[in-house]
This record gives structure tokens, C-alpha cells and sequence, in this order.
């Protein structure tokens, strides 16, 4: 199995060690998984020091910082094309993002010339779920940085999955006290902040499947905030999100689950993440959004970005045309995972995701063999 490190360690190393305590916390971490603890805790230690320089070297820079621009938002379910499509936008030089390194190790930018290496030796070259590059330069969404800074983020599931709806409901709904709510906005806040400030942005891209469910959240810190929905076939989406989770969670947890808990999840977690992005979207001020699909950006994506740009962004295409086109070339070779299911799992999704594949007008894609 490909791991999400090559060694038994957190994606937390990059924490301060309060909030990898808050973490860890939250669940029963079995003894066999204590070593990565061990581990992850003894490199935080070490990356400590280093933090005391990037908060004098940013507290003031965050604290006067102004966005030029209203960010824009790209949500989706997880494996719905929203990394494709967020790589693809950031290669606009005036856009900014947070970079895989930065999710990583919040508090170690101006310390990266040490970090970086560590984190070569320690991450896979290719993605679990669906063979994409990593690189430590790439863009990345801000979840897992999220909770890097603060220990409420809904990715604690990797660690404790059993506790997703918990989770859900801390993290997604923010159903937490009105100060710690406070607490979670200028974290999340902040964290936009220093990506912007490194990568020299005039408008921050950001992509994260979580905030599909947090609209409301999101438009209390940026009421003018842009927002791109992404949407792919769910018979696609199930099955690489299946594949995503069976490979990337036993990498990660400290709580094991077997595989039917985590193919349940999946149903209700999408289920949620739609039916609150349905709930919420009538918030968004017209013409703040566009709701794409993905197999049209799949199949002319100079069209799609022209769209993109025209309709949502009001910003000229034909300064960036070029850019993305060649961008896109560099991905022709790419191939796309196909999967071999038995019927009794496509008609597991069929019954359970019914009424998207209906409203989306939905069949089962060619790449889904059953068996």
C-alpha cells in the first residue's frame, strides 16, 4: 500500500504540541499506533523553536494584511475534479493559494529551507487515491492546515473515524460555543492571510470538499466571496472516494475501522455535505456563484475557464488563455482510474445516491466495470 508518509508519523509534525494534544484527544489511540505518536511528537519538538520566527516575522504582516480581492471558493464532494480544477486556476500568476509545505508546516515558512527536507524524505512522489504528483510546491487545500493551527477541523475523522459525525457537526456546523467559534474564524482567517502574503496574491483560490457545508461560515468572513461547485458523476465519485479513503485512512488512523463502516461513511457524509450545500446556497449573493460539472470541464476546459472568468471572476480570459492552455497540455497523458465493482456495490450507490444521480441525470459512466 502507498502511504501518505513514508514513515510512521502525523500529518500533524508541522502542529505546535498543545493542539497535537488536542488531537489526539479526541479519540482512543490504540497502542500499536503510539510509535507514530512517539515520533510525530519528537518532531514537532524539534520544528518548536522555529516557530517563535515566523511569528515575528508575520504577526504584524497578518494583522494589517487586507485581501485585494474576495476569495473564491471551490467546493465539491472529495473526488468530484475539484484538484484539477483548482491546479489549474492557480497557474494565474495573480491567484495565491496554500501550498502543500505550508499545510504542512503552518509555523516553518521562513524556517523551509530545514523542513522541506524532511518532507521529501517523508511524502510519496504520487497521490493514493488517483496517481497526481505530489510536490511540496503544489497547491493544497486548507483543511488538513486548518488543523494544523487549531484543533478543530474535520479531519480528525483520519485519525478517529468513528467520531466523523461528531466531527461533522464541531467542525462543518461549528456547533461549538460562540467563543471558540471565535477562536475557529480568526484561525482560519489568519491561515488565508499568510498563504496570501507568501504567494503574493491579488485573489486567493481555495479549495476544500468541507467547505461545501460551511457557505454560511464562510460568507460571515467574506460576505462578497466567490464560489465554484463542482459536480461529477456520484457513481464516479463513490467509487474513487472508496478507493481515496481505503488507502489513505489506515496510513493515517490511530482508531481502526474495517472497510463496510468506511463505505457507510462515505454514503452519509456525501449525503450531508449535498443536502447542506442545497440549504445554504440561496445565501450567496447573484452572481457570486457557478455550478459546474465536471465531465463538461473535462471535455473543453479553455471554454470552462472562460466561463469561469467571464461570468464569475468579471475578469479578462484573454490575459490567462495561453497560460492554461499550455498548462493543459502537460496533462494529456494522464489516465484516470477505472474500476471493476460487483453489481450489489453499484447497486448499493444507485439506491443510496439516487436522488443526485436523478437530479443530475446520471447513468453509470463506462469506466465503472461491474462484475
Amino acid at each position: 500500500m502507498q502511504r501518505f508518509y513514508n514513515f510512521p508519523i502525523s500529518p500533524h509534525i508541522g502542529s505546535t504540541f498543545s493542539t497535537f494534544l488536542k488531537v489526539i484527544s479526541k479519540g482512543f489511540v490504540e497502542p500499536r499506533y503510539y510509535i507514530k505518536i512517539l515520533f510525530t511528537g519528537l518532531i514537532i519538538l524539534i520544528a518548536t523553536p522555529f516557530h517563535f520566527w515566523d511569528f515575528v516575522w508575520y504577526r504584524k504582516k497578518i494583522r494589517e494584511y487586507r485581501f485585494l480581492k474576495e476569495p473564491l471558493f471551490i467546493i465539491g464532494h472529495w473526488r468530484s475534479g475539484t484538484t484539477l480544477l483548482h491546479n489549474c486556476l492557480c497557474m494565474d500568476k495573480t491567484h495565491g493559494y496554500l501550498t502543500t509545505y505550508h499545510s504542512l508546516f503552518p509555523y516553518n515558512q521562513k524556517s523551509k529551507f530545514l523542513f522541506k527536507t524532511l518532507c521529501r524524505i517523508g511524502i510519496p512522489a504520487k497521490r493514493v487515491s488517483d496517481n497526481m504528483k505530489m510536490n511540496l510546491n503544489y497547491p493544497q487545500e486548507e483543511e488538513l492546515a486548518l488543523g494544523n493551527v487549531h484543533p478543530n477541523f474535520y479531519y480528525n475523522f483520519f485519525y478517529f473515524p468513528t467520531g466523523y459525525r461528531e466531527f461533522y457537526e464541531k467542525a462543518v456546523h461549528l456547533d461549538v460555543p460562540a467563543h471558540k467559534t471565535d477562536e475557529w474564524k480568526k484561525a482560519y482567517v489568519d491561515l488565508l492571510k499568510k498563504a496570501a502574503i507568501n504567494t503574493k496574491a491579488e485573489r486567493m483560490i481555495v479549495k476544500n470538499p468541507v467547505n461545501t457545508a460551511r457557505i454560511q461560515i464562510l460568507l460571515e468572513l467574506f460576505p462578497n466571496a466567490k464560489f465554484l461547485f463542482l459536480y461529477r458523476n456520484p457513481y464516479t465519485v463513490y467509487f474513487s472516494t472508496q478507493l481515496f479513503f481505503h488507502n489513505l485512512l489506515p496510513t493515517i488512523w490511530l482508531q481502526r475501522v474495517d472497510k463496510t463502516f468506511i463505505d457507510q461513511m462515505i454514503f452519509d457524509v456525501y449525503g450531508r455535505l449535498m443536502e447542506d450545500y442545497n440549504a445554504q446556497k440561496h445565501l450567496i449573493p447573484q452572481g457570486n456563484l457557478l455550478e459546474l460539472k465536471f465531465e463538461e470541464f473535462e471535455e473543453n476546459p479553455v471554454e470552462v475557464l472562460n466561463t469561469i472568468y467571464t461570468d464569475l471572476l468579471k475578469e479578462d480570459f484573454g490575459r490567462v488563455r495561453e497560460t492554461f492552455t499550455l498548462y493543459l497540455k502537460t496533462l494529456k497523458k494522464y489516465e484516470k482510474n477505472k474500476f471493476t465493482v460487483r453489481k450489489n456495490a453499484a447497486d448499493a450507490v444507485s439506491q443510496h445516491l439516487k436522488k443526485f444521480i436523478t437530479n443530475w441525470n446520471y447513468t453509470l459512466p463506462e469506466e465503472i466495470i461491474v462484475s
